[in-house]
């Protein structure tokens, strides 16, 4: 097993999941059609997310491991990077997203 490889797999497996996570929160807190659809998959809307995400992940993962590119250390440290950013501005979407909801500002 390529570590490296893996670890990059994994991290822009992570960024994939965290795009999906920002996109479908705030798209199934304004469509109550997809929230219905999510709550009727598994009982809960934050269930179904949960699900596809672990799913989307565990895919991207495999598919980028397997896919046929070159691992270094510059991409190693890009890669984390972009996961470090993404995760923060995932943060800060979300949160700007429920508190200007929470106030009726949008």
């Amino acid at each position: 097993m390529n570590k490296p490889k893996l670890i990059i797999s994994s991290a822009y497996a992570a960024i994939i999941t965290i795009v999906f996570v920002v996109v479908i929160v705030i798209w199934a807190e304004l469509s109550a059609p997809l929230k219905n659809w999510l709550k009727d998959f598994s009982g809960h809307h934050w269930t179904s997310k949960s699900i596809f995400s672990v799913l989307l992940y565990a895919v991207a993962t495999i598919l980028l491991y397997l896919s046929p590119h070159k691992d270094n250390d510059n991409h190693l440290k890009r890669a984390l990077g972009f996961l470090l950013v993404l995760t923060a501005l995932g943060t800060v979407i979300i949160t700007l997203f429920f508190t200007g909801h929470n106030f009726q500002l949008l």
